[in-house]
């Protein structure tokens, strides 16, 4: 094109100055892909390639292979939290809705979670895959977890309320000993009007840094007849007087509900007996006075429910500090990954 300029120039005549393109020999380069591209490999993105104008990079360029991971990431931590949790929140319900009925179902199931747990956990060592092993691990420990929660409610709350809904309420119970027998499966006893607590034969038993008060029930006229049922209660009297636990010192309070009859009740009733020579039968019952018997069983469940609503999200907060620390290890082996695929296509 310069000697085209220069021969035509010579001759006198010609196009103007202006009719040829200024030389650009980038453009005439066959090799040529484009304005270079500048990339800092320390950086968790890719530039603009539109705005450069620049050539599409190679797939194993460091910031497309970031782009492509940040939607799986984002599921695999998702996944990594949600289900621990749904394992460690399966395992309480079933202790809390089924094991009074279907116990063996429940431990069935269980297993099948732990099977799970470990299916994953062989994953992530047969295929080296770091999140099969995390999720596998938080699976497990969600089994372990749950089981230990749920187990501690059964035997602390769920026994004592599915005891109590299953049992029978009896109205006109003689405390004299005439109904000791028919009252054996009872929940709730109301006594005949009259009957007291005898708070004069108090016995406060000292355990575990506590006092576990017992008295005996009776009608006013007989009060040296045999026991046949011990009015109970915690840190609500002192060693020899003042009775106080529950309503039993309320007027007219004649509506109590069945206690169990632990070994360490069974130690207080016995020195109650030394003590005052008293006698009982060996089937004795315990129980405690409250107005309101429904409402106190209802309390058992609500505050079991309670504690395990407060184990789940507990468990929840513990599956998302997990998954953000399973975040952060996927996030460094993935740019380690894809700086390790650009070095090499380089």
């Amino acid at each position: 094109q310069g000697q085209a300029r220069g021969a035509m120039a010579s001759a006198g005549g010609g196009p103007p100055p202006n009719a040829f393109p200024p030389d650009n020999d980038d453009e005439n380069d066959p090799f040529f892909v484009g304005q270079p591209i500048t990339y800092d490999p320390f950086l968790d993105q890719a530039p603009d390639y539109g705005a450069t104008g620049g050539a599409r990079p190679p797939p194993g360029y460091p910031g497309e292979a970031l782009k492509r991971s940040r939607a799986g990431r984002f599921t695999d931590v998702t996944v990594a939290i949600v289900l621990p949790w749904l394992v460690f929140f399966l395992v309480v319900s079933l202790f809390l809705f089924a094991y009074h009925e279907l116990g063996t179902v429940v431990w069935v199931l269980i297993a099948l979670c732990s099977c799970l747990a470990l299916l994953f956990l062989a994953l992530g060592v047969c295929a080296r895959h770091g999140l099969f092993l995390a999720i596998g691990f938080l699976c497990l420990t969600s089994v372990a977890m749950g089981t230990g929660v749920g187990w501690w409610l059964k035997t602390e709350y769920l026994e004592r309320y599915w005891e109590l809904e299953a049992g029978k309420d009896y109205t006109g119970v003689d405390p004299l000993g005439s109904d000791a027998n028919r009252t054996r499966d009872a929940a709730v006893l109301r006594f005949v009007p009259g009957t007291v607590v005898d708070e004069r034969r108090t016995l406060g038993f000292v355990v575990r840094g506590g006092m576990l008060c017992v008295a005996p029930v009776v009608a006013p006229s007989q009060t040296d007849a045999i026991v046949h049922y011990w009015a109970v209660g915690e840190d609500c009297c002192e060693q020899r007087s003042k009775f106080d636990c529950g309503t039993a010192m309320e007027l007219d309070a004649t509506t109590a509900v069945v206690e169990k009859l632990g070994s360490v009740y069974a130690k207080a009733v016995l020195q109650a007996m030394s003590v005052y020579g008293l006698k009982t039968t060996k089937d004795a019952m315990l129980v405690s006075f409250v107005s309101d018997p429904s409402s106190v069983i209802n309390d058992i469940w609500d505050e079991a429910l309670t504690i395990a609503l407060i184990a789940m999200v507990m468990d929840l907060c513990m599956c998302g500090v997990a998954g953000l620390v399973i975040s952060r290890i996927i996030s460094v082996g993935t740019r380690q990954a894809a700086h390790g695929g650009y070095d090499r296509i380089k």
